[in-house]
């Protein structure tokens, strides 16, 4: 957490644990993942790319797995999301849940040449 510090120490606590948890999931599902912050903000990558990378905004909270083709994958399972080209935004109030913030890194990973089972 020592890449994502100074930007976590910005953020309100609800937004710092939005962060934290989207991370974290996503680091569980991707253990060999590295912290980066791509863009200026909290991410991680693999194969020395980004994967997943997630800011806390006024109203929201973005979601970036830098593939258009992985969000359109999955839009028809996001609950609660406004989706974009290659963006996720949950209002602040919503926990993003485990399975997609999974299914998210299994898609960015494999477009990244890492396989995920």
């Amino acid at each position: 957490m020592k890449v994502w510090e100074v930007y976590l120490k910005k953020l309100d606590q609800r937004k710092r644990d939005l962060v934290i948890y989207v991370l974290a999931t996503a680091k569980k599902h991707a253990p060999d993942s590295v912290e980066s912050m791509p863009y200026g903000v909290p991410g991680l990558k693999l194969n020395n790319k980004p994967i997943i990378a997630v800011a806390a905004h006024k109203n929201h909270l973005g979601i970036y797995p830098f593939s258009p083709k992985v969000v359109e994958e999955i839009k028809s399972e996001l609950k609660n999301a406004e989706v974009s080209k290659g963006t996720i935004r949950y209002p602040l109030e919503v926990n993003p849940p485990e399975d997609i913030i999974k299914k998210l890194v299994k898609l960015s990973s494999e477009e990244v040449g890492v396989k995920k089972t």
